[in-house]
Formats: structure tokens, sequence, C-alpha cells
């Protein structure tokens, strides 16, 4: 699966990156900042998602409305998130509205207004987000796992920020974080379909011209701890349980990488998974369960999600740990290591024909890995890899990580006891 891969980097710190696909009728194209909530000091947390919402509020060219209408108008989508390590925005258009995505991706992120009241009325829609996530067991758990567990480095804050910190956040703060984006931190434009790259280029000398420099990325700092907290919340019946580990990033080549990859998707990314099979279909104890790994620039974290009758919780968790430990222990299973395999190069190859996918992929690759593997290049390295390193490599990772686990259960008179050394 070939891939055609350019990048341009300019002189004020816009870095241009296109994957063409030749066959293509749409175009993903996007901004990304390489600033999230990991990089926000303690009285600016949320901040970063924050500007996220505000930047949609109206610019020195463009209405709120304006923004919307320019590319809904067209039949594209227009989208934008915040994690711990980035912020992107990014819209998929029929491949001859490119230059109009761009435009007004740019617009947002070179003019926008701030305006003190459209920040005020953002200011209660950002609370009542958090509002809903409060209400989501699934996602105080993993918030819970992150405090505790990166502990003493951003990635322990919240995304979002509390409702308190949303609420403290101020204007002055906002003109900060653009002075970062035009005079500091580089933005990354990539774009995914029939694109011409230099053209795209030259349009991004244009509409980027605001822009006078990007060479300084904000400091990423790691730090994990061996770990354990439950949290009581009334009007839930679930105890809601995320236990999981992480390690410094220079452990992890790109050959780990990809066995770390093959191992979670054979351990609990799907129903043909371990940690599905074992706890959902032959015990009965959770509806939702899986794995999940993220990689950030400096740290890979892998853990477990699950929910299920408070009575179950300790069962559960005995469960799916002794699952994990058994894997690493004996290895696959007969034909699961060639499955895993097919369903990684599967969902790369149904991936191939999307050029969001493909777009989100360009950028995320480069903010958390600091280069790009295409896809080429990742199915030959996951066809080498075999058994033996697999496993040898996963168990390596586990033994230089910190474990923690998070509970959020029922309120009740007495919480549930879990002991730190539960790996």
């Amino acid at each position: 699966m070939k891939q055609i891969i350019k990048k341009t980097e300019l002189s004020n710190g816009v870095v241009v990156m296109t994957d063409y696909m030749p066959h293509a009728y749409s175009v993903a194209i996007g901004a990304w900042i390489p600033r999230g909530s990991r990089h926000e000091a303690k009285d600016e947390i949320g901040l970063s998602h924050f500007y996220e919402h505000l930047v949609f509020k109206g610019t020195e060219n463009r209405t709120a409305l304006d923004i919307a209408r320019s590319v809904e108008d067209r039949g594209g989508n227009l989208e934008a998130y915040t994690t711990r390590q980035e912020t992107g925005f990014y819209a998929q258009v029929e491949g001859g509205d490119l230059n109009l995505a761009l435009d007004v991706i740019a617009d947002m992120l070179m003019n926008p207004l701030f305006d003190k009241k459209e920040m005020e009325k953002e200011r209660k829609v950002i609370i009542e987000e958090v509002h809903s996530y409060d209400d989501i067991p699934e996602e105080i758990v993993g918030d819970v796992f992150n405090a505790i567990h990166f502990r003493g480095c951003g990635i322990a804050h919240s995304i979002t920020g509390t409702v308190k910190q949303v609420k403290a956040l101020t204007h002055r703060q906002m003109l900060a974080y653009e002075e970062q984006v035009i005079n500091q931190l580089p933005i990354y434009v990539c774009a995914a379909g029939k694109v011409n790259h230099d053209a795209l280029v030259e349009q991004c000398v244009q509409k980027f011209a605001k822009k006078k420099s990007g060479l300084i990325l904000p400091a990423d700092s790691y730090k994990a701890n061996n770990s354990v907290k439950v949290v009581q919340k009334q009007d839930i019946t679930q105890s809601n349980l995320f236990w999981g580990m992480s390690f410094d990033k220079s452990l992890m080549d790109e050959r780990a990488r990809c066995a770390l990859s093959i191992f979670n998707i054979a351990m609990g990314a799907g129903m043909a998974s371990r940690l599905f099979q074992k706890i959902r279909e032959d015990k009965g104890l959770a509806y939702s369960v899986y794995s999940t790994a993220d990689v950030y620039k400096d740290c890979v974290d892998w853990g477990v999600a699950l929910a299920t009758d408070p009575k179950q919780l300790k069962f559960a968790l005995d469960l799916s740990v002794r699952e994990t430990k058994n894997f690493l222990r004996k290895g696959f299973m007969k034909d699961e290591l060639d499955r895993t395999k097919a369903n990684i190069m599967g969902a790369m190859h149904l991936g191939a024909d999307n050029p969001e996918k493909r777009v989100l992929r360009l950028a995320e690759q480069n903010l958390h890995l600091g280069e790009f593997h295409t896809m080429d290049v990742a199915e030959k390295t996951v066809k080498s890899l075999g058994e033996e390193e697999i496993i040898a490599t996963v168990n390596s990772l586990f033994a230089h990580a910190k474990f923690s686990a998070a509970v959020v259960e029922p309120k009740s008179k007495k919480k549930t006891e879990i002991g730190a050394d539960f790996f």
C-alpha cells in the first residue's frame, strides 16, 4: 500500500504535509497545534479546550454563523478536538473546496475575535459540557486514573477542567494563548486526498502570513505513580473500573509500538478479544469491557476499562489481571496471532479509502511519534513480528511500568478496598 507523503517546513513555523490519494473525490485538511491540556499551568487548566471552542465564535472576517455555513453549505463538515497532547481543527470537503476549508481554518487560528460577551456565553456551554461528563461514570473513572497515576505532570489534568477551573479562566489568558499560536508554537497543516502539495504550500504561505514564528514547543514532562483511588458517586448503579500502567516512551521503538498494538487488540479491542470473551461472554460480568493504549510524545499508557455490579468488582478486576498475566506468560492461543494481524491489516486497508482517517493518522503520528510511518512500512513491520518477540517486548515494557487503578462506585457506607499490588 504505497503512500506519497510530502512535507514542507515554512520559515514561520508552519509545517505542511500531504498524503496524496489520486482517486479520492473528497479531501480532508486541518491544522494542529502541539499544545493540549498537559501543557497548562494550574491556573489555566481547561484553557486549550476553551480556546478550541472560542475560535468558532467569530473572526475578523466571519461571524460564528459564517464559519458554520461556509463548510456545511458545501456538504462538508468542520470538526475540532482537544487532547492532552494537542488541539486540532479539520474539515472534510469535496476536492474543489480545499482552499475554502483551509481559508476558514486559517482564519479561525490567525484572526479570532475573542469577544468578551461571546466568551461568557461559551463559558456556559463548556460548563454544561463538563456537567455532561459528570453524568458519565466511564468518563469520570478515566480522569480519576489520570489524576492519580500521572500526579506530578500535566497528563494528570482534565482536558475540560472542572466547573470551578472553567469559571476562573480569563480573557487575558485567552489572548496570551493566541499570542502563542501566532508567534511561538508551530502549526501542522495536514491534508489527505487528491491534493497538489506545492499549491497547498503556496496557499499556506498566504493564509498564515500573519504568523511570524513557530520555533517553540511546549515542554513535555512525564511522571507516573503506583496508586489506587476509589470514588463514590450518587445516582449510579455500577462500579466503573480503570486499571493500567505507563512507561517512558524511550523504551519503545517502532517494532515495540507495533508489538504493543498487536497485544492490545488481542487483549481487549473487540468482541473476539480475550477480555471480552472471558469477562462478558464466559462470565457475564460486564456489558462493556475493553483495553486501550495511548501514545504521548514522552510516554505510553495501556489500561483496561469495565463496568460491573459492585458485588462483582473485585472478581472482575482479579479476572482481568489474571487474564492479562496469563497472556504475558503463555503467549497467543492457536491462530490468535494470525487473526489479530489480519484484524490490523483489514482495519488499515478499510481506513485507506477514507481521507479523514488518513489525515488524522498523518497529523497524530507526527505529533505523538515525531515521525511518520507509511501504511506500507507499518504493514511490513506487523507481518514480520513473531510471537516470541511480541511477548518478550510487552513483558519488558510491563516490567518497567508503574501501575494504578481507579474505581467510581455507587455511594455506600464502606468503600471498596483494592490493594496497590494488584499487578
